[in-house]
């Protein structure tokens, strides 16, 4: 995808973030990894007055593809198919643009829908979790030391890493949920970030679409 395309799909507000992203990594610590220049790295993070800006907007390329694959493909067939069966020009049109706003429509609902209850999931999984330790820190504390072990971590050091991080419980909690379940934990704003995602797809969709 293009950076034309994705900017298309940006706001105002997330293009001006990508762009001093860029402008700050891209001469410190972005450039420093490009040319494999690992003083340059060094004295960039040694630096504290640095901030070493992420790229965000990647999260977003997902709904992005999806939503632009599945209306170039859906808008070919229908207009293919119309074109194919002599239908007038007007149709064909008419045809083309309602398979458009309703593809774009039901992709973006999809998405926001989906990814809304997968959150919903993971949240209702981290509360099992939670409730697990709060009764049971014993046995968490050992599957915890068990898993690192077999990552390669002496028992020893897994005891000492695991009972330091069961000190601070929310955050023992989140580790728990990725390393044992492999879970992301959504942010708080997480129906936020649905309502994004959805927004992408259907903005795709159009995009690639049109």
């Amino acid at each position: 995808m293009t950076n034309e395309t994705t900017s298309l799909l940006l706001s105002p507000k997330q293009l001006k973030e990508t762009e001093t992203n860029q402008t700050s990594e891209g001469l410190d610590a972005r450039q420093a990894f490009k040319d494999l220049d690992a003083t340059a790295s060094a004295n960039f993070h040694d630096n504290r007055e640095n901030v070493e800006n992420h790229q965000t907007e990647g999260g977003m390329l997902k709904p992005v593809i999806f939503g632009g694959l599945d209306g170039i493909l859906t808008s070919f067939a229908i207009v293919a198919g119309a074109a194919g069966g002599d239908l007038p020009t007007g149709v064909v049109l008419i045809l083309g643009f309602s398979n458009i706003f309703a593809d774009a429509l039901s992709m973006g609902v999809g998405e926001f829908l989906s990814s809304k209850a997968e959150s919903e999931w993971i949240l209702n999984e981290r509360k099992r979790e939670q409730w697990e330790f709060q009764n049971y820190p014993e046995g968490e504390l050992q599957e915890m030391i068990e898993l690192w072990v077999k990552k390669g971590m002496s028992q020893k050091d897994a005891e000492s890493v695991v009972t330091t991080m069961a000190k601070y419980d929310e955050f023992f909690i989140d580790i728990m949920m990725t390393e044992e379940l492999g879970l992301q934990v959504p942010e708080e704003d997480h129906l936020q970030e649905s309502f994004k995602e959805g927004e992408c797809e259907i903005g795709g969709c159009i995009e690639c679409s049109t």
